[in-house]
């Protein structure tokens, strides 16, 4: 599987395109920069440990992953809506048949509620069954007494006590296992599928559109996608089985990992996943263009329509400022992206106690605009992305008397790494979201 490269100090060359060889699973490693690699201690117990995850049963079907990709074409023209949500970070202790259903009804009540209101078949994606790496801005910590440890990266890769952040690989075979485990539960925890009406013999978008279900898990009625950061470059490239990820349909990459001479960049090109790559508010119109060039460089291809989702994750007060020329520049260049927002990671914010928290007004209020400027200068949003979770959890404010105040956050704040909307403020913003576009659709079209 070859040497994984290190990352090296920031420059501006980070963000140039170098020369291109021919794509495999591990061309990555030939590139000069790969961000937020993980240090491990025996590089050969990592090597070990891939080995036997390449040689493990695929996670998702190819099948699985090529009616995904049809999907997302859908929502890139506007003919569907995605919605996605899950975790900031997966917990393995959380994969427990509650927990699991909790998250798979939420998102089932989100796509119904989206379904109803914009009259447009929703694909469901679950943040889920293999979010257990994260990135961080500091790959060290130090502590008070000034003892420099590893940042806690995820279960994937180390645990978030003290004793348990030195990076050990054993743990990726670890994280394999419990999606195994968590795709089976959310089989059983999805509503039965339609039954199957008169449609087309071959499955696709004519069938999502026709609402007949593929089988009762691949269906659009009920149905779940399941999707993940693809940050962990050796456990991604040792699940990729010829041009496939085999462990999610839906992979992206984050506003830290996309330099256009990045690791990440050369991997996720040569999927046939769909591939998604998360933009802030500092992204400008000629960047984002190379960047899709590279990941995309034949956009004239009807193959190509939704092959690449933009997510957008700009703040409330900068999506106004940012995105009608992310728009233009897309345009003028012939690509077919899906366009999604994030509204969540824009909008964090730490409390005067030190705690990060996000604030459902905010998150609505990037949503609404998003929607409103795609809608101004005649583009599409296709997708929406949050973190959530379909337990209780105190981790966002929403103005009610539970979640007012920073105290309020202390009574049940259970997340490893970025505050998650709770079950009622997750469908309150998906409820607001859709009402928001309901009346400005029937605004304009009275």
């Amino acid at each position: 599987m070859g040497d994984f490269p290190v990352e090296s100090a920031e420059t501006d060359s980070m963000f140039t395109q170098p020369p291109r060889c021919s794509w495999s699973p591990q061309s990555w490693t030939k590139m000069p920069y790969v961000a937020q690699a993980v240090e491990y201690s025996d590089p050969m117990a990592l090597y070990e440990v891939c080995n036997t995850i390449a040689s493990l049963p695929p996670l998702v079907n190819p099948a699985k992953i090529e009616i995904a990709r049809s999907y997302f074409a859908a929502a890139a023209q506007g003919r569907a809506f995605i919605v996605q949500g899950g975790d900031c970070a997966e917990s393995f202790n959380d994969v427990r048949p509650h927990i699991i259903h909790q998250k798979v009804r939420l998102l089932q009540e989100q796509s119904r509620m989206l379904a109803q209101c914009l009259n447009l078949p929703v694909i469901t994606v679950g943040r889920i069954a293999g979010q257990y790496a994260k990135p961080r801005s500091n790959p060290w910590e130090v502590l008070p007494d000034g003892t420099k440890i590893h940042a806690f990266r995820g279960h994937n890769v180390n645990g978030p006590s003290l004793g348990e952040r030195r990076p050990d690989p054993h743990r990726l075979l670890l994280g394999y296992f419990h999606s195994r485990a968590t795709l089976d539960l959310m089989k059983e925890g999805q509503l039965p599928a339609t039954p199957p009406t008169p449609g087309p013999s071959t499955p696709g978008i004519d069938e999502m559109l026709s609402g007949k279900p593929i089988d009762s898990f691949d269906g659009p009625q009920g149905a779940i996608f399941t999707s993940h950061e693809a940050l962990h470059l050796p456990f991604e490239s040792a699940v990729t089985h010829g041009r496939y990820n085999t462990s999610a349909s839906f992979v992206w990459i984050g506003e830290r990992t996309r330099q256009l001479n990045g690791g990440h960049v050369e991997y996720v090109r040569g999927l046939r996943n769909p591939i998604g790559v998360k933009i802030g508010p500092t992204m400008d119109g000629s960047t984002l263009v190379e960047l899709l060039n590279i990941l995309c460089p034949n956009p004239g291809n009807d193959d190509n329509i939704g092959r690449i989702t933009i997510i957008t994750r700009f703040g409330a007060d900068n999506v106004e400022k940012v995105l009608p020329s992310l728009i233009r520049a897309v345009k003028e260049t012939g690509h077919r992206p899906v366009w999604m927002c994030d509204p969540c990671h824009g909008n964090t914010q730490t409390t005067t106690c030190g705690v990060k928290t996000r604030h459902v007004d905010r998150i609505l209020k990037e949503l609404t605009r998003t929607w409103q400027t795609h809608y101004e200068n005649e583009s599409i949003l296709g997708g929406l992305h949050l973190e959530q979770t379909g337990e209780f959890v105190t981790e966002c404010l929403d103005g009610t008397k539970q979640g007012s105040s920073e105290r309020g956050l202390a009574l049940n704040y259970r997340s490893l790494c970025d505050p998650r909307l709770s079950h009622f403020q997750a469908l309150n913003v998906v409820n607001s979201f859709a009402d928001f576009v309901s009346k400005q659709q029937g605004e304009k079209e009275g």
